[in-house]
């Protein structure tokens, strides 16, 4: 390199002697000088062999003063390990008894949640009841409300055994028939007299033996909103063993469940009979109540005799849930700990010894290019002098990655593999072409004395425009270039963004009326086929009137477009929602193992039909939970119907719904994993699944009709709810999409892991005996579209039901209170009629003063499906919905399934 004016001149000058590397000579502006690999250096005078008279000066002084800074490290960092070691090891002992402490009473809250979970469902069985018997909602018989009541509450919760009772107006109403209560005043009864006192909330009582049965019972109360009536539930402690520890917990670990008093009511320990164990449990209580509290060490003497750590939770309830776990099994982790700690501090000092002899020894050699990297750091981040003949590098100065990678020198085809990982791979062919040894050696002959190029490389994850140069000149040895590598991203970045931006501004209106053309062109053919066909076949039908099986068959080919067509409707007003940025989410609480069941319930008739086989698996524990059901239920709708759909006869279909828990947060992910071995997609097809109109046209799977809609609107939903949807699919293989979507546990139910396997049946089975459910039944139909009218009517009829007519709410309300109670067997309610809708003649039949109005199954028939009109006819107290066009096996299915179950309460 050379600079003008008054500057000095500098040269450098490389030549290889052998395997290793000689000094380099730089001419500064007034003394030659020399530097060598012993880390001197010598400053050339005249007379020398070079025309100057050498004086060498050496920087021993500085070498040594390193040297000495070395030895001081590790001296004291030797005398600091000694001072540490006891230190550490009190230390250590202090922090295993506080992750003993931790541990225990985590596990302790975990069991005492686990109670609670159990208990709140007896604390709902009580809000409910109380809720029913405020005097606006109660009937005549309370008993028999009562008795109702506990019956559903049985079937739905997984409860023990309860009584259920209330004290109205002074006199007991319980659900079980109670001897001698004309002689049994309640309020002088001790949960009485606290519910009365405690004005609304929940009560209990300790252990108490009950007069009537002579059992030990254990009392939950709380008194009717606006009166001075008492409702309460009798639990039954059945003084068994119970384990409800975890599965990792340590051996020997016992958990009991106690009233405020220390009376047990589940436990864990099965040596000792029930007697014995709450005489030796009395001590063991005190002494954790009155000397365990509060200390880091809760070291007890449990029933067993053996020495304990005791923890315990104090639930709301005033109970206590105590865990004790033996010391022994408590220490045995940390067992081997004074032997790691051991091996941990050997290996530092080891280190510390090697970090200074290796420090020391380095320094040497780093002093003499110190120099050279200074001259030339500033404008390039890495050099690299290449011996072409020998085919081998060492690194002037490196970046940080490759420094790693590879020694200071080495074989080049080492260097360039290095580079590989970093260089871009578009760029690392033509690179190692023009780079290499013999492409560098052809621009040597050619005396090409300065050759570069851009390239991208990647720094810390991101892509980065840089420049290499190669550098030769006569006065370096000869077969040697250095290769100079130096960041032009910015400026790089700005050349191409001007040329990108003009790219993309042409590309983008380009896009935007080719998207719009194909968006029209793509809807309008789907739209029209459908409807060509169903024109089409019209025709035909008018033509073979006299054929009925041609009738037939024609009528269920206009059918299956109607449906395609339906299809296709609703995917494009989703679509245009979420286009609109009109897609919102619901939050509400839900059980999602019950509502995961009755959707797999809606695919009862399909499976049958279509002698295929769904097999669904639920792995979770919490059910109850906080989210926009109606969004996943139609994520999951569009992918299951897709599977139905592209799987053939005897195919299998799996649904497996797993938790990924996380017990520092209130959020569950739900992972919802749906199989099939149908058709299956192409490797092509899959990377544009999650774009609108596109389907998969190979095989199989181009026969069957859809949309192109399903998925990507599916995407944006899982999307919306914070989630992630991944795809596996082969062509003849099947499909496997995994969802994961967070919900907030709102606490509750708790579900374990079930299986359900629905096979196909014989053909023609179910029909005779699934008719004679609605034979005869009276159903109230109200719909203002007489077309519809008459639809209903008929099939209704074929179902053998007899039906009366409304033409708008207030003529259904009106029908339904003209008749005697009970008259009618169900309700059908359009959503949306002239003078009163759906909704409120619902809320209006519901608050009817008569025995009927709360039990009679009322349906709501809409033809709008989304989430905020499913929840507007639960709110109104409707049983279920049905959506148009009405699939008449669904509202068949639906409406026996209501007819049996009020059948069911009624003979209870």
């Amino acid at each position: 390199m050379e600079a003008t004016g008054s500057n000095p001149v500098y040269s450098i000058g490389f030549y290889t002697a052998g395997e290793g590397i000689s000094p380099a000579v730089f001419l500064t502006g007034k003394f030659p000088v020399e530097y060598n690999l012993s880390g001197n250096y010598n400053v050339i005078e005249k007379n020398s062999p070079y025309g100057y008279k050498r004086k060498r000066k050496r920087k021993v002084e500085n070498m040594e003063k390193k040297r000495r800074k070395s030895y001081l490290f590790l001296i004291l960092s030797i005398l600091i390990i000694s001072i540490f070691i006891p230190y550490a090891a009190s230390r250590m002992y202090q922090a295993v008894i506080e992750n003993v402490q931790t541990a225990g009473d985590e596990r302790a809250h975990v069991y005492g949640l686990n109670e609670v979970i159990t208990v709140r469902r007896y604390e709902t069985v009580l809000e409910a009841m109380e809720y029913q018997l405020r005097p606006e909602n109660r009937t005549e018989d309370c008993s028999a409300m009562i008795r109702d009541y506990l019956a559903f509450a049985m079937d739905t919760m997984d409860l023990g055994e309860i009584d259920l009772y209330a004290v109205i107006d002074g006199g007991i109403y319980a659900a079980l028939e109670w001897e001698g209560r004309e002689n049994f005043n309640p309020e002088n009864a001790e949960w009485y007299q606290k519910a009365m006192a405690a004005d609304g909330d929940i009560i209990y009582t300790d252990v108490y033996e009950d007069v009537r049965l002579k059992r030990d019972v254990v009392t939950l109360a709380m008194k009717i909103r606006g009166t001075d009536d008492v409702v309460a539930v009798d639990i039954y402690p059945a003084h068994e063993a119970e384990m409800k520890g975890e599965q990792d917990a340590p051996e020997g670990t016992n958990y009991y469940i106690c009233d405020s008093v220390g009376t047990l009511l589940s436990y864990s320990l099965t040596e000792l009979n029930y007697e014995e164990l709450q005489e030796r449990f009395d001590g063991v209580f005190r002494e954790i109540i009155e000397n365990v509290q509060g200390k880091s060490d809760s070291r007890i003497i449990g029933v067993d005799g053996l020495e304990r750590g005791a923890y315990y939770y104090r639930l709301d309830s005033g109970w206590y849930a105590v865990v004790t776990i033996p010391y022994e099994a408590l220490w045995e982790p940390y067992a081997e700990a004074w032997k790691i700690f051991i091996g941990v501090i050997t290996v530092f000092v080891l280190t510390v010894i090697l970090f200074a002899v290796t420090d020391f020894r380095t320094s040497r050699k780093a002093a003499v290019y110190n120099e050279i990297i200074g001259v030339l750091g500033n404008s390039y981040y890495a050099l690299y002098q290449i011996d072409l003949r020998a085919d081998r590098y060492y690194m002037m100065k490196g970046s940080d990655y490759v420094r790693v990678k590879i020694p200071r020198k080495g074989n080049y085809s080492e260097l360039l593999a290095v580079m590989r990982e970093v260089i871009r791979e578009d760029d690392y062919g033509e690179f190692c072409r023009v780079f290499s040894s013999e492409g560098m050696e052809k621009l040597v002959k050619r005396r090409v004395r300065d050759f570069g190029g851009d390239f991208k490389r990647k720094f810390n994850g991101e892509y980065r425009w840089v420049h290499v140069q190669m550098l030769y000149d006569e006065s370096l040895q000869k077969g040697t270039v250095v290769l100079a590598f130096r960041d032009v991203n910015e400026a790089k970045e700005q050349d191409l963004s001007r040329l990108e931006l003009l790219k993309n501004s042409l590309e983008a209106a380009d896009n935007m009326a080719k998207s719009k053309n194909i968006f029209f062109s793509q809807m309008s053919h789907d739209m029209r086929t459908p409807l060509n066909g169903i024109i089409g076949l019209t025709d035909l039908a008018e033509n073979n009137v006299d054929d009925p099986s041609e009738i037939r068959d024609t009528l269920g080919k206009i059918r299956r477009l109607g449906k395609q067509l339906l299809e296709l409707i609703n995917d494009i007003l989703d679509m245009s929602r979420i286009e609109a940025g009109k897609l919102e989410l619901r939050s509400e609480s839900f059980d999602l193992k019950k509502n995961l069941e009755d959707l797999v319930s809606l695919y009862r008739s399909q499976i049958e039909a279509e002698g295929k086989r769904l097999i669904v698996k639920f792995e979770f524990e919490d059910t109850e939970v906080v989210g926009d059901w109606g969004k996943l239920q139609q994520i999951l709708n569009n992918i299951l119907s897709n599977a139905f759909k592209f799987t053939g006869r005897d195919g299998v279909i799996e649904l497996d719904v797993g938790e990924i828990r996380d017990t520092n947060s209130q959020f569950r992910k739900y992972c919802f994993r749906i199989r099939d071995n149908g058709a299956g997609m192409s490797r092509e097809f899959l990377d544009k699944l999650f774009v609108p109109f596109e389907r998969e046209v190979q095989f199989g799977a181009a026969k069957v009709a859809g949309t192109g809609l399903g998925m990507p609107i599916v995407r944006e939903l899982v999307q919306k709810m914070d989630g992630t949807i991944a795809v596996e699919s082969a062509l003849g293989e099947g499909s496997l999409f995994e969802i994961t979507i967070p919900f907030r546990v709102s606490g509750g139910k708790t579900g374990g892991s079930s299986e359900i396997h629905e096979e196909r049946g014989p053909a023609g089975e179910s029909g005779e005996g699934e008719t004679q459910i609605l034979a005869g039944k009276r159903i109230l139909v109200a719909e203002d579209n007489t077309i519809n009218m008459e639809i209903m009517t008929e099939m209704l009829g074929s179902f053998g039901a007899e039906t009366a007519s409304a033409w708008d709410g207030r003529q259904a309300v009106e029908l339904y209170e003209a008749q005697e109670p009970g008259y009618f067997d169900l309700i059908l309610l359009d959503m949306q009629m002239p003078v009163m809708d759906g909704c409120e003649a619902a809320v209006a039949i519901r608050r009817a003063r008569r025995p009927d109005s709360r039990r009679i199954p009322i349906i709501a028939v809409t033809a709008n499906a989304f989430a905020e009109d499913i929840a507007l006819t639960k709110k109104a107290g409707m049983n279920a919905h049905i959506s148009k066009p009405i699939d008449f096996r669904i509202l068949k299915d639906t409406m026996e399934k209501l007819i049996l179950e009020r059948q069911d309460r009624a003979e209870e």
